[in-house]
């Protein structure tokens, strides 16, 4: 349980990086520490079932990795996917073009990125 525990203190770490960024208007960094935040709960929460942690980054592979100890991390897929499309494009400028959906993140897609982040978080922690 001490392993998952310090999965998760990293993850609340991501998301306070992910809150600082947004007041300071960096958006794209919100996104990615947003998805870090998540790749740490699951993470957290797959070592809590005496599970390796994969060294993955793909949110989706994730969860679906998670619904085998549990089934209702399936209602977070959609989620991990938008997630999922801000790991590379938002740190690296020669990535930046048409490799997100939704193009360079804005105020919007960086609430929304904090806002799924927390909720997945949120789950994890208390279910562990």
């Amino acid at each position: 349980m001490k392993e998952a525990k310090q999965w998760l203190d990293f993850a609340m770490d991501d998301l306070d990086s992910a809150e600082i960024m947004f007041k300071a208007g960096k958006y794209n960094m919100v996104c990615f520490f947003s998805h870090q935040a998540v790749e740490k709960a699951l993470k957290a929460f797959l070592v809590s079932q005496k599970h390796n942690p994969p060294r993955i980054h793909n949110l989706i592979d994730l969860v679906n990795l998670c619904t085998q100890y549990d089934k209702s991390f399936e209602s977070f897929l959609s989620k991990a996917q938008v997630l999922n499309q801000f790991y590379i494009p938002t740190r690296y400028p020669t990535a930046m073009p048409g490799t997100t959906a939704l193009g360079m993140p804005d105020i919007k897609t960086a609430e929304k990125a904090i806002m799924y982040a927390k909720e997945i978080f949120s789950y994890c922690k208390n279910i562990i």
